[in-house]
């Protein structure tokens, strides 16, 4: 691998390089369902052991860094909201099985139990000063976890310790147990995005309650007190009919598209217009960014593109039925990803929220320590 200093400065060069640029989507990870694991992929045969295992989410963090790098130099105040990913945040007990595993294996010694720290002895420390882990830990304004109060979702102690701001989204069965998650929240001092109904999730604008509706400007993730997500616009015939929508709520953040229905390109009039309320105080518009699965949709899609051509689009998404989830680590993909950030830094967003994130646990199954 790269040292993260060469790697930035890669990077940098090719944001600095190229202009054009749209969106790679894809749905949110816990609720949307498609492409699941095949039955190859449940159970799996290694013939003999791989002499390295990738450490994915090293390869994850590095990529999401030289990005968050990148738009801290151009912009210092551009908010990080990262979906799911808590692994990440610290040097986890895996990848020290996995530095422990690889060192064994270049040694040529066998390996009959990978786990080389004990689960119980371990200790989710906060990661050591200087890693990499602890610049990304640094840099992240805040986590959004699936199903906090309607679900399993749980917050981890790093979390908590760091005081990160929480975002929970969350799927509730019915009215009943969404009104007991918005009052738990609420206590809790979290920020919630609920829904009952799968089929308006993620689409609805006017319809949704806005929790501790206020007045007051908010320009840090750690003051807002509520949050929509916006990222499905299929609901609307043009850009200007969503823009109008929107610009009648008193959100304190928006997450959107960085493009209407994949193509059309925010004006600076909407942007501006956007990062306030209907009140007249001043919110955050967070743009939408997945950093590992590419759609034909995309600016970018070629029409002989499918999944293993190129060698690097590998899988299905697991969450959207026409994407495909890239081998995030190869070059060509951070080009890829680089236009598309370049571009929602210059169009006046606040800020990026990160899916997609969580596809690293597919690489980790493919290649098991256990």
């Amino acid at each position: 691998m790269l040292l993260l200093k060469k790697a930035y400065a890669a990077l940098a060069l090719i944001l600095i390089t190229m202009a054009s640029v749209s969106e790679a989507r894809a749905g949110l990870y816990g609720f949307n369902k498609a492409n699941p694991y095949t039955k190859e992929e449940e159970i799996l045969k290694m013939d003999y052991l791989p002499l390295e295992i990738r450490n994915y989410r090293a390869a994850m963090r590095d990529n999401l860094l030289m990005l968050i790098d990148y738009a801290k130099e151009q912009k210092p105040n551009f908010k990080i909201i990262t979906h799911e990913g808590q692994e990440l945040l610290t040097k986890s007990l895996w990848e020290y099985n996995l530095e422990g595993y690889n060192l064994a294996r270049q040694k040529h010694e066998g390996i009959e139990d990978s786990f080389f720290l004990s689960r119980e002895n371990f200790n989710d420390a906060d990661p050591t000063e200087g890693t990499s882990a602890y610049r990304y830990l640094n840099l992240v304004d805040a986590v959004a976890i699936n199903n906090l109060y309607c679900g399993q979702g749980k917050e981890t102690a790093v979390t908590k310790r760091h005081n990160l701001g929480l975002i929970s989204i969350d799927q509730c069965s019915d009215d009943e147990s969404f009104d007991r998650a918005i009052i738990s929240s609420v206590l809790d001092k979290k920020m919630i995005y609920g829904f009952t109904d799968k089929e308006k999730a993620f689409k609805e604008i006017l319809g949704l309650p806005v929790i501790n509706d206020s007045a007051q400007n908010v320009n840090e993730v750690k003051d807002a007190k509520n949050i929509l997500f916006a990222i499905d616009d299929s609901l609307y015939e043009n850009k200007d009919a969503f823009v109008n929508d929107l610009l009648k709520t008193n959100y304190d953040i928006i997450v959107i598209n960085p493009l209407f229905q994949h193509k059309q390109r925010f004006s600076s009039d909407d942007i501006r217009s956007l990062q306030f309320k209907k009140n007249g105080s001043r919110r955050l518009l967070i743009s939408l960014m997945n950093v590992s699965e590419a759609n034909p949709k995309d600016y970018f899609w070629k029409s002989s593109w499918k999944v293993g051509s190129p060698t690097w689009l590998v899988r299905p998404s697991f969450v959207e039925k026409d994407s495909v989830i890239a081998a995030y680590w190869d070059s060509n993909w951070q080009e890829l990803i680089a236009k598309h950030f370049k571009d929602i830094i210059t169009t006046g967003f606040d800020g990026v929220f990160f899916t997609g994130i969580e596809n690293h646990q597919y690489f980790e199954h493919l290649t098991p320590l256990e």
